[in-house]
């Protein structure tokens, strides 16, 4: 029987192949290796220097501004792609002594260097005997963190600075309305390369950051953006990006809420089932904080 349209291969050309299971594990080595390179010759940041530098409060940067044009869904994930990195750190361990690499998320504010990501990623492990910062771009290059640009731990926005001259960078938008599409393109639980889309629920302040008993937003508060669209664990840091490509923010947590009765059927030992799942995503405005205008 003839069927149309068949082709090979399920993906398009150009589309990249991701890889689990051993094959994960030998990317994992490659990086590891070139990690243990980056080291040797001192190029990366250690986490002394980042303790000192994480109290840095602004920036400046020179930022593209936001676009208003419409992208199909397919053109929102190259970008979001080619401005994602990989940033985490490579790290002796101080229980196993073992070298390791714990990689989140980021992506490119500048075309220059600067990438945005959380403050959590980049904060030095506790189980750290040694290491430093890396950052990992689309082709697998592992890039030195030269420097942290400015963060706020309250907010969980960083900016830091790595070699540049490739990045994409995303610019950022404020104005956002609930309703609107919210992408994201990250790394959830070593599952690398996941795009996925949903909408924005709502905004909200963390709790004692606006005045007690109204809905009114504080201009000095910390804002979160509810989202729709799936991450997990190693996502952090990962722009979320409006149906432009421009950055609304990063992915900050994930926090299920669980059913708050338990089925009879069920053993009350068993753990609820999630009766929902926020996604928590911090504010391209948090992220503006960080930066004041470059006066070339």
């Amino acid at each position: 029987m003839a069927v149309g349209c068949f082709h090979g291969h399920s993906q398009a050309p150009g589309v990249p192949i991701c890889s689990q299971g051993p094959s994960e594990s030998q990317y994992r080595d490659r990086l590891l290796n070139a990690a243990k390179a980056l080291i040797g010759k001192g190029d990366a940041l250690k986490a002394d220097p980042v303790r000192k530098q994480l109290k840095r409060t602004a920036c400046q940067l020179v930022l593209p501004a936001a676009s208003a044009m419409k992208l199909s869904a397919r053109e929102i994930c190259l970008a979001a792609r080619r401005s994602h990195l990989r940033v985490g750190w490579f790290y002796l361990c101080d229980k196993c002594g073992k070298w390791h690499i714990n990689l989140a998320g980021g992506y490119a504010l500048t075309a220059s260097g600067a990438v945005a990501t959380c403050f959590h990623v980049v904060n030095p492990l506790r189980d750290m005997r040694d290491g430093c910062l890396v950052a990992v771009d689309d082709e697998e290059t592992v890039l030195p963190v030269l420097e942290v640009l400015a963060a706020n731990h309250d907010t969980d926005a960083c900016i830091v600075r790595v070699p540049g001259g490739r990045l994409r960078p995303l610019p950022l938008n404020t104005i956002v309305y609930p309703g609107d599409t919210a992408y994201c393109y990250s790394d959830p639980v070593q599952h690398r390369d996941y795009f996925s889309a949903g909408i924005v629920n709502r905004f909200y302040q963390l709790s004692g950051t606006a005045p007690t008993g109204t809905r009114s937003a504080s201009a000095s508060a910390v804002t979160r953006i509810n989202v729709s669209t799936d991450w997990a664990p190693g996502s952090s840091g990962s722009a979320v990006l409006d149906d432009c490509a421009n950055a609304i923010g990063h992915v900050a947590t994930i926090f299920p809420v669980p059913a708050e009765s338990t089925p009879k059927t069920q053993d009350a030992h068993a753990e609820k089932p999630a009766a929902i799942v926020f996604h928590e995503a911090v504010s391209a405005r948090d992220v503006l904080r960080l930066t004041r205008p470059r006066r070339d």
